[in-house]
C-alpha cells in the first residue's frame, strides 16, 4: 500500500517538477524514444498483469500499467513550439497525468487493502484459481472491493476514469499514435480486472469458503471514506482540477521544450 500509494509517485513527480522545467530541451529532442517507452510500460503492463495468477502480482503489474499512463502524459507534453491548440492539449494532458497519480494511489492502495484482508482470511491464500463464490458468504466484501476494481479498470462515474480520460484526451492531438497503441492497454487491463471479479467473486462457493467471513464493522468504516473519495472524485472532479489548474497553466507557461 504504501509502494504504489506514495512511494511509486516519487517518480512522476520528479519528472513533472525537476526533470521537465531543467531538461525540457533534451526531453523534447528525446521525445518519440521516451514516447516508446511509456507505450511499453502501458501495454506490456497489462500483459504482464494478465498473465499472473497471484493476486498481488496482478495488482502490481496493474499499478505498472497505470503509471504508464502518466508518463505518457508527461512525455507527450515535449512539444517544441506548441501552438495555442497544442496548449490545450497539454493542459489537458498534464492536468490528467496529475489527477491519475491522486486517484490511483487511493485505488491501488485499497486494492491491496483488499488482498491483505483476504490473506488474513484464509491462512496467507491470494491465488486467483484459489477462490470463487465468495459474493454467498461475503457480499459487503465483493461490493466493496468491486467498486474499488471498476475504478482501476476505468468504469465512468468512479475516480479512476476521469484522470485516464484527460490524459488520453490531451495526448490524442499530440501524439496520436503513442496513444492509440496504449488503448491495448486499457482494453488487456479490463479484462484482467473482470477476470479477478469473475473467478474471486462470481461461480459457486466452494464449501470450504462456505462460511467466509464478511467485512467487520471497524473494516466497513475504514473502508467507507476511501469508497466515498472514488465516487466523489469520479462524479466531481473539478474538486481538484480546480486546484490544480492554476499550478497546471503556470509550469506550461514557463517550461520551455
Amino acid at each position: 500500500m504504501l509502494l504504489t500509494g506514495a512511494m511509486s509517485k516519487m517518480g512522476l513527480y520528479g519528472l513533472l517538477r525537476i526533470a521537465l522545467p531543467i531538461f525540457g530541451v533534451q526531453i523534447a529532442a528525446m521525445r518519440t524514444p521516451l514516447l516508446v517507452l511509456a507505450t511499453i510500460t502501458v501495454v506490456m503492463g497489462a500483459w504482464a498483469a494478465a498473465a499472473q495468477t497471484d493476486l498481488k502480482r496482478v495488482f502490481a503489474y496493474s499499478s505498472v500499467n497505470h503509471l504508464g499512463y502518466c508518463m505518457l502524459a508527461i512525455f507527450a507534453l515535449a512539444v517544441p513550439a506548441a501552438g495555442a491548440a497544442q496548449r490545450a492539449s497539454q493542459a489537458a494532458a498534464l492536468n490528467g497525468a496529475i489527477l491519475q497519480i491522486f486517484n490511483h494511489g487511493i485505488t491501488a492502495a485499497a486494492l491491496f487493502w483488499f488482498v491483505a484482508m483476504i490473506q488474513f482470511r484464509t491462512n496467507g491464500l491470494r491465488g486467483i484459481n484459489d477462490f470463487g463464490g465468495l459474493r454467498k458468504p461475503a457480499p459487503i466484501f465483493a461490493g466493496l472491493m468491486g467498486i474499488a476494481l471498476f475504478s482501476s479498470l476505468g468504469l465512468p462515474g468512479l475516480n479512476g476514469f476521469v484522470g485516464e480520460f484527460l490524459i488520453f484526451r490531451g495526448v490524442f492531438p499530440l501524439a496520436w499514435v503513442a496513444a492509440s497503441v496504449s488503448i491495448l492497454g486499457l482494453l488487456v487491463t479490463a479484462v484482467v480486472l473482470l477476470t479477478v471479479i469473475q473467478k474471486v467473486f462470481a461461480g459457486p462457493t466452494p464449501e470450504r469458503w462456505a462460511k467466509f467471513p464478511d467485512l467487520h464493522p471497524s473494516e466497513r468504516m475504514a473502508l467507507t471514506p476511501v469508497i466515498v473519495l472514488m465516487f466523489l472524485l469520479g462524479l466531481a472532479p473539478q474538486l481538484i482540477v480546480d486546484t490544480i489548474n492554476p499550478t497546471v497553466m503556470n509550469l506550461l507557461a514557463h517550461w520551455r521544450f
